[in-house]
């Protein structure tokens, strides 16, 4: 079985993506960073937050397509990021990929991507014009 994955938002600033699915998945897409609004041949986002939900005592491994070592092993139930000591995964060009083992009965998650470079128009291109407002 494949991964149900459902955008809820793709604005200037974030991407989130609403996913289910169950065990024995590989290399499912979990946000379709390239064809995200705006976005140009490189887009770059940042894993900001998951809420997630893991039935099973398997793993759910989320990560970056082109860069396998930036990745968030998830279990059982909570949250990742917005903590302090839970920092921005950041910096790769690419999708957002997930895994789940054998043993994971069912999982669901929303995933929070932030727009960090490689946009058209909105906030960061913006910044990068030397503009100080939203739209310019």
């Amino acid at each position: 079985m494949t991964i149900t994955a459902t955008k809820l938002v793709d604005d200037n600033f974030k991407i989130i993506v609403n996913a289910n699915g169950v065990g024995s998945e590989s290399e499912q897409k979990l946000v379709d960073v390239v064809n995200s609004n705006n976005a140009s041949s490189e887009p770059k986002v940042s894993i900001a937050n998951i809420q997630y939900e893991i039935l099973g005592t398997g793993n759910v491994t989320v990560f970056f397509k082109n860069d396998t070592t930036k990745k968030v092993i998830l279990s059982g139930r909570g949250n990742y990021g917005l903590k302090p000591s839970e920092e921005k995964i950041k910096d790769a060009i690419g999708d957002i990929l997930l895994n789940s083992d054998s043993n994971v009965t069912k999982y669901n998650l929303v995933i929070e991507a932030h727009k960090e470079s490689g946009y058209t128009n909105g906030w960061y291109s913006n910044i990068t014009n030397n503009c100080w407002y939203l739209w310019c």
